[in-house]
């Protein structure tokens, strides 16, 4: 008769190696062992979550983050709505109402959009041009205009180096910001603007079509470009100090 012996499994690695956790206990009735699953240290190019491997926790919501979220927003949102307010100068004059004047207020809710968020970017152009009404001369259709255009600028361009934040990721995404701006500008002032200002200025519409198409649009690619040139030059010069 053959005596057969059964031994105990070898235990594998010491405490510089894999930690094993065991799950589950022996069954009450069954006798039956508990899985055992390895966690092995993980590799430089497994994805969070994979073989153990630690995923950097979120900052958690409190009351001392809202309250630098919103400090942030309003620093940025003023100075986007100084420079909205005194530091423009009109490209095609031709035009009534200054409605084609150059300023570099969306620099400000950009850089917001990058390190704050794209919906902290489009906030900022809301109250940069929410404070513009109370000194508009425009029957309120500039503001509008502006933001529409402006966030065309900003969402897109956020939402994208949102989740690829680094140097192609910037150049991409403002590169991204740029066309859905001038495809939207010239949408917005097809059928907006224009015929919003035809209300009390008929004689608009006889341009409408080059003003649409043609100045509105050369305006709207030169001024987003020039804002993300400055941007892309100074952001990463602020962003330590947006992200304490």
């Amino acid at each position: 008769m053959i005596d057969t012996h059964k031994s105990a499994p070898d235990n594998v690695g010491s405490e510089n190696e894999a930690q094993t956790q065991s799950v589950g206990s022996a069954a009450d009735n069954g006798g039956i062992t508990g899985t055992k699953i390895t966690l092995k240290p993980a590799g430089p190019l497994d994805p969070p979550g994979v073989h153990g491997r630690k995923t950097s926790p979120k900052r958690p919501l409190s009351r001392r983050n809202v309250v630098a979220y919103m400090a942030k927003i309003g620093v940025l949102a003023a100075l986007s709505t100084v420079l909205y307010l005194f530091a423009r100068f009109p490209i095609f004059a031709v035009f009534p109402f200054n409605v084609l004047d150059m300023d570099f207020s969306d620099v400000p809710a950009l850089i917001g959009g990058f390190a704050l968020g794209p919906v902290g970017g489009v906030i900022i152009e809301f109250i940069k041009c929410v404070i513009k009404l109370s000194t508009s001369d425009t029957m309120f259709v500039g503001e509008l205009s502006n933001f529409i255009v402006g966030a065309a600028l900003v969402l897109p361009a956020s939402l994208y180096y949102k989740y690829h934040k680094t140097m192609k990721g910037a150049l991409i995404s403002l590169l991204i910001g740029i066309a859905v701006n001038a495809a939207v500008s010239v949408f917005n002032n097809y059928f907006i603007t224009v015929p919003l200002y035809s209300t009390f200025a008929p004689v608009v519409m006889e341009v409408r079509v080059e003003f649409a198409c043609y100045y509105g649009l050369g305006f709207n690619i030169l001024k987003s470009t020039v804002a993300s040139v400055i941007t892309l030059l100074i952001y990463k010069r602020l962003s330590p100090i947006l992200h304490i």
